[in-house]
């Protein structure tokens, strides 16, 4: 005896949700490592913007940084 008011389209559904699943697994991988490249690019990049920013104002104005500058 099967589960009641089991069909055809419930086994593609479930033989596509294992393929799925099989399949993402190492694309969720590389997603999470690019991911993390990526965080980790931009992390460097902003403190460098904030460095070169808080060099200028230094360099440029009276202020000896720039939340003095903008605190002023």
């Amino acid at each position: 005896m099967g589960v009641i008011f089991r069909d055809d389209y419930d086994d593609q559904q479930e033989s596509l949700m294992k393929s799925i699943a099989i399949g993402n697994t190492w694309q969720f991988r590389i997603f999470k490592v690019k991911a993390m490249i990526w965080g980790s690019i931009a992390s460097v990049a902003t403190g460098g913007v904030a460095l070169l920013i808080d060099y200028a104002v230094y360099k440029f104005t009276d202020s000896p940084n720039i939340i003095a500058w903008l605190l002023g």
